[in-house]
C-alpha cells in the first residue's frame, strides 16, 4: 500500500511518539510517497509481529513504513518487543532507552548536567550529576509539569498528588516531589543519589514522575516553609521524559 503525505505531517506523527523516523523535517508543501508493508518481527526466535497499527502513547501510527528505500519502525514498539522502556522529551528532542534521562540546563539553555531515574523499592532513585552551580546547599524538587522552552516557571508547583504541605519537617508534609538538598562542592559540581519516596515510573499512575520536571533552586530548602521551603529562584531544570 502506498500513500502520499506532507513531510511535516509525517514528522509530527512519528517524532511526537518517540519513533525512529529521522530526516523528515522539511517544508510542509513538499510531499512524498510512502508505503506501509506488514513486516514480521522475531525476537530471540519468538514471533513478535505487531498489528498493522501501533498505539504510540495514544496515537495510532503504522507499525512500519518504507521511504526512499529505507524501512522505518517505531522505536517505542521495538523497545516493547525487547522489554526495554522508551521515553521521549519533546522539549529537548531526546530519547531515553531503559531509564528516563533528564537533561539539566540553566535558564539560558546551557547544559549543566543530567539526572537518571530508576525504580527503587521505596520509590524512584534520582542520580544527579551537575556542574557550574554555586557552592553550598540547593533545594531540588520534582515539579508537577514539564518545562516549556527554557521558562522554569512553566513547571508549576511541586509534584503533590496527595495535597500535602511542603517539607519533610512540616507536620502536614511532605510533597511527593520534596527531596533533600543538593550539596554543591567548592568547584561547582555535585554528585548525588536522591530518593523520591512513594513515586513510580509507571505511565498513568497517580504517583508517576513521567512527564514531570526536575528543578534546582538558588538556595537551600528549609524543609518546612510552604510552598517551596524558601529555596529561592529556579536556576536549573530539565524534563522527565515519558
Amino acid at each position: 500500500m502506498s500513500r502520499k503525505y506532507g513531510k511535516k505531517h509525517l514528522a509530527a506523527a512519528f517524532l511526537c511518539g518517540t519513533l525512529f523516523f529521522s530526516g523528515l523535517s522539511y517544508a510542509a508543501t513538499q510531499s512524498i510517497d510512502v508505503s506501509f508493508p506488514q513486516l514480521k518481527f522475531f525476537v530471540n526466535g519468538e514471533d513478535k509481529t505487531p498489528a498493522a497499527e501501533f498505539d504510540n502513547n495514544g496515537t495510532k501510527v503504522p507499525s512500519s513504513l518504507i521511504y526512499e528505500g529505507t524501512t522505518y519502525v517505531p522505536l517505542r514498539m521495538v523497545g516493547q518487543m525487547v522489554t526495554e522502556a522508551v521515553y521521549w522529551d519533546g522539549n529537548t528532542s531526546s530519547v531515553s532507552i531503559g531509564q528516563p534521562h533528564v537533561l539539566l540546563t540553566d535558564a539560558a539553555g546551557k547544559s549543566l548536567g543530567s539526572a537518571v531515574l530508576t525504580a527503587a523499592p521505596q520509590g524512584v532513585s534520582v542520580k544527579v550529576s551537575v556542574s557550574g552551580l554555586t557552592p553550598g546547599l540547593h533545594g531540588i524538587h520534582v515539579h508537577e509539569s514539564a518545562i516549556q522552552g527554557s521558562d522554569f516557571k512553566t513547571a508549576g508547583g511541586h509534584f503533590n498528588p496527595e495535597g500535602k504541605k511542603h517539607g519533610h519537617d512540616n507536620p502536614e508534609g511532605a510533597h511527593i516531589g520534596d527531596l533533600v538538598n543538593l550539596e554543591v562542592k567548592a568547584d561547582g559540581t555535585a554528585e548525588a543519589e536522591l530518593l523520591v519516596e512513594g513515586a513510580t515510573l509507571t505511565a498513568g499512575d497517580e504517583h508517576s514522575l513521567l512527564g514531570k520536571s526536575l528543578i534546582i533552586h538558588a538556595a537551600a530548602d528549609d524543609y518546612k516553609t510552604d510552598p517551596s521551603g524558601n529555596s529561592g529562584d529556579r536556576i536549573a531544570g530539565g524534563n522527565i521524559p515519558q
